[in-house]
C-alpha cells in the first residue's frame, strides 16, 4: 500500500512537474533588491541661519533669539506648525515687527522672540533655513505578502530627529541615475532620485533596518519568492546578493561569505563577505554607498541584507542576519 501511495505522489509530480507543487504562501517571503526612498517627517527644524537682504542693508533677525541649528519649531505666536508650508504661510499674514518661536531643543520646550524683517523682494522672513524632513535612499531587503510588512536597509538611521519617537515616514520609488566607484580609502555611492510615488509607510526606526508597511503589491507581481534561513543554515562559500546600479533593474551579483560571527542576540555585522563578481566590481569596485538593504541569497534561500561597507576595501562589506531583520519586523507589528 505504501509503495502505491508513493507512486501516486511521484505521478503527480510527473504529470504537473516538480515547479507547480504551490506551498502555502507565509513559507515564503518577496525577495526585494529595489532602489528605495526613504522620507521621514520631522516637523520644523531649524537648519541654518543667514543674512537677510533687506532696503538698507543686510540683517540678522535671529541675532538676539535663543535659536540653534537642530532646534525644532513647535508653534509661531501660539500658532501650531507642522510642516515648512504652514511656517511660511503664517509669516506672511503677521503685520509685527517680532514673532514669538515656541522651540523644542534636547527634551526642552520654551519660548523665543525673533525680529521679523522684510526683504528686498518684499517678503517676511526670519533669516532661518527650515526643513520638515529626512530624505534618503535605500534598498529594500524583502516583503512578507501575508500582511504586505517590508523590511529595508539593513541598519539604523542614525539622527536624532528620528530617534525614540513614533516615526511618521513614507517609502518611495526611487532610480540610481548614476555611480561612484568605489576606492580604497574612499566610498563610492549610488547616486539615485527620488520619485514622489508613495509605496507605503515607514512605521520604525531599528537597529536593523527600516521596517513598514506597502499600500500593496502591484509593483510585486511575479517576483522571485524565497524561504528565509536561520543562522545555523548559513555557512561560508558562494553567495548572492540583488541589487540596483541602474535605473530601477535589480540584477544577482555574486559574493562570497568568508565568515559569520557567532550572534545570540540582535546584532549587526554578522556575516563578511566579499564580492567576486566581475560586473559589479567594474561597475561600482564593489560595495558602495545605498546598497544597504540589498538582499543576501545563499542556496535559493534569503539570509541577510547588506549593511556596511569596508572603507579600506569596497569588496569587502558586512551584512546582518535576517533572523535579527525579521525578529525587529515582528516585533514592531505584533505590538
Amino acid at each position: 500500500m505504501k509503495k502505491i501511495i508513493i507512486g501516486f505522489i511521484f505521478l503527480i509530480c510527473f504529470c504537473f512537474g516538480f515547479n507547480n507543487i504551490v506551498f502555502a504562501e507565509s513559507d515564503y517571503v518577496i525577495l526585494g533588491g529595489d532602489s528605495i526612498g526613504l522620507k521621514f517627517s520631522t516637523g520644523v527644524i531649524v537648519s541654518g541661519k543667514y543674512k537677510v537682504e533687506t532696503s538698507t542693508g543686510k540683517v540678522s533677525p535671529w541675532e538676539k533669539s535663543d535659536i540653534n541649528v537642530g532646534d525644532k519649531i513647535i508653534e509661531i505666536d501660539n500658532v501650531m506648525i507642522n510642516n515648512t508650508s504652514s511656517f511660511l504661510k503664517y509669516l506672511k499674514i503677521v503685520n509685527d515687527d517680532s514673532c514669538i518661536l515656541t522651540i523644542e531643543r534636547n527634551e526642552r520646550i520654551f519660548d523665543t522672540t525673533i525680529d521679523l524683517v522684510t526683504t528686498k523682494n518684499d517678503d517676511r522672513s526670519l533669516g532661518l533655513y527650515i526643513k520638515d524632513s529626512i530624505l534618503g535612499v535605500g534598498t529594500l531587503t524583502y516583503i512578507n505578502p501575508e500582511n504586505l510588512t517590508f523590511a529595508s536597509l539593513g541598519h539604523g538611521i542614525n539622527d536624532k530627529l528620528i530617534e525614540n519617537e513614533e516615526i511618521n515616514g513614507s517609502l518611495l520609488t526611487s532610480s540610481v541615475q548614476a555611480i561612484k566607484k568605489g576606492v580604497p580609502g574612499t566610498p563610492g555611492e549610488k547616486r539615485a532620485s527620488v520619485n514622489s510615488k508613495v509605496l507605503g509607510v515607514i512605521k520604525a526606526n531599528t537597529i536593523t533596518g527600516v521596517y513598514g508597511i506597502l499600500d500593496d503589491l502591484n509593483n510585486y507581481k511575479g517576483r522571485k519568492k524565497v524561504t528565509i534561513a536561520g543562522i545555523d543554515e548559513i555557512k561560508t562559500g558562494p553567495a548572492e546578493i540583488y541589487t540596483v546600479i541602474n535605473d530601477n533593474i535589480i540584477k544577482k551579483y555574486d559574493i562570497y561569505i568568508t565568515n559569520l560571527d557567532h550572534q545570540d542576540n540582535i546584532a549587526i555585522k554578522g556575516i563578511k563577505i566579499k564580492v567576486t563578481d566581475k560586473e559589479l566590481i567594474e561597475k561600482t569596485g564593489g560595495i558602495i554607498q545605498g546598497m544597504s538593504g540589498s538582499p543576501i541569497v545563499q542556496n535559493n534561500k534569503l539570509v541577510g541584507a547588506i549593511s556596511h561597507v569596508t572603507v579600506d576595501n569596497p569588496l569587502i562589506g558586512y551584512g546582518v542576519y535576517i533572523t535579527w531583520m525579521e525578529q525587529d519586523l515582528n516585533k514592531v507589528f505584533s505590538t
